[in-house]
């Protein structure tokens, strides 16, 4: 009997280690990447890695800038240590802003790889039509790879592509990260301010809105090897949930390699909503009142992997869902100009407004916080996201309106920050010395709009609401 209990044993053992390893390698496919790079220089510098690849024979790939993209010429491709005469042996050809690569195994059969392997570095010369905020795909074509006893490998690519913004981490415009941009933060965190929104974003590694000494030894950490990715969930105050009632949120991840999967790593979501692992929508019917907090975690496509806590109420109430508040800037030391009513829908599907009592809002420190603030005694907390900035950027706006043909003439004055303005969904004309102007027939008098304000590289600076009265 001890015998048979022992073969039994014996083949859960065995099933247990077969469905593992078919687990490991559906979750991790050989993949050739080529990389994702961002630069403010006059050449980029791109990796082809392949990953998920434990023995590897040949190889052939053909990377490409479209002919429709401008600004990026190869100039040069550069084998990586592995397979420059070391493992393999590496053939390119350079035509027409194409790059070949063949590879051959130095001994004429199988290598073992350990780990990933960097297969080689394209660099590519930027031109002035390589403007700011561009982005300019590179393509991966006719992939083919064999690996042990010289069988095809079912290998997938990744595309690349080359980005002209400001590389993550870097902060100081070396164009790569060092610990020269966690210096920077340092200086900022001691009163001399980082204001430009690309160079802000860029030191933000950890995608909580605001510079801190996390954001200081995660570039320090990267730079020694210690960290290999700065893939972050985004921080975000979850809007409140109402029992009965359906629920549409998001939460996002950043600096890593899409797409994500995300999953929930710990604590309790409220009954009834589930978090698709796809998009990283939570969405569904919450059942149940009360304070929910968890963890969730994000997978980006080669496997790095981060996570963060967040938090969400669920209430039962008249109230159904508020409207959306868009952000407020308002200068570092001052007070925000919150609304006095928001717009709600309540259960029986009606609308109407509501006043919020909001809470004190730290404007201490530039970046991003939240305002939050009580609908009438509901228990209903309403938050609206606030940019702390160093300067107004819309320092006038002057309406016509011009009865006659029902026209309006919008006229907003910029700083200097300001590269592109526009009023809902309508590109203002720039007319010189930082103004913009827009005529349009679309609005009725007294009309509500949205304006929003972006940097050269197409960072929203400024999102500021105005009613159309002439002035």
């Amino acid at each position: 009997m001890k015998h048979f209990k022992h073969i039994g044993m014996f083949f859960l053992v065995m099933l247990f280690t077969v469905l593992s390893a078919v687990s490991t390698q559906a979750a991790a496919d050989p993949m050739l990447e080529v990389g994702e790079v961002r630069s403010l220089g006059q050449q980029a510098k791109v990796p082809v890695i392949i990953r998920n690849t434990s023995y590897l024979t040949s190889g052939h790939v053909k990377v490409s800038v479209p002919a429709t993209s401008k600004g990026a010429t190869l100039a040069s491709y550069e084998p990586g240590a592995l397979f420059d005469e070391d493992l393999f042996r590496t053939e390119s050809h350079i035509n027409n802003n194409s790059l070949t690569i063949d590879f051959y195994s130095q001994i004429g059969k199988e290598q073992r790889l350990m780990g990933n392997a960097v297969v080689g570095y394209i660099t590519y010369n930027l031109s002035s039509e390589f403007t700011p905020g561009k982005s300019i795909p590179l393509e991966v074509a006719n992939l083919t790879a064999t690996g042990q006893r010289g069988l095809d490998l079912n290998i997938q690519p990744l595309h690349g592509k080359i980005e002209h913004k400001m590389p993550i981490g870097d902060v100081v415009g070396k164009n790569k990260v060092t610990a020269a941009g966690a210096i920077r933060i340092l200086q900022h965190l001691n009163g001399n301010y980082i204001t430009g929104r690309e160079q802000f974003l860029s030191a933000d590694v950890d995608a909580d809105g605001v510079l801190t000494q996390v954001d200081v030894n995660y570039i320090l950490d990267y730079t020694t090897g210690k960290r290999m990715t700065f893939l972050a969930m985004v921080a975000k105050d979850l809007q409140t949930g109402v029992v009965k009632s359906e629920y549409a949120e998001q939460v996002e991840a950043v600096h890593g390699r899409a797409p994500y999967t995300y999953k929930r790593r710990s604590g309790s979501m409220p009954s009834g909503l589930q978090l698709n692992e796809t998009t990283g929508e939570i969405t569904g019917t919450p059942s149940r009142a009360g304070d929910y907090q968890f963890t969730i975690q994000v997978t980006d496509v080669v496997g790095d992997v981060s996570e963060r806590s967040y938090s969400m109420k669920v209430i039962d109430s008249n109230i159904k869902s508020v409207e959306p508040l868009e952000p407020i800037n308002v200068k570092r030391g001052e007070t925000p100009d919150l609304p006095k009513e928001v717009m709600v829908t309540y259960k029986d599907n009606t609308k109407g407004k509501e006043k919020v009592t909001w809470g004190p809002v730290d404007t201490s420190k530039l970046g991003e916080t939240s305002a939050k603030g009580e609908i009438s005694n509901t228990g209903f907390i309403v938050t609206v996201k606030i940019h702390v900035v160093d300067e107004n950027y819309v320092q006038n706006i002057t309406v016509e309106h011009f009865e006659l043909l029902s026209l309006h003439t919008i006229t907003v004055q910029a700083t200097n920050q300001v590269y592109t303005a526009k009023v809902d969904n309508n590109t203002m004309h720039y007319e010189g010395d930082n103004r913009f102007s827009l005529v349009s027939a679309d609005y009725p008098k007294g009309a509500t709009v949205t304006l929003r304000l972006y940097d050269k590289y197409g960072n929203l600076l400024e999102t500021k609401v105005h009613r159309l009265i002439a002035n």
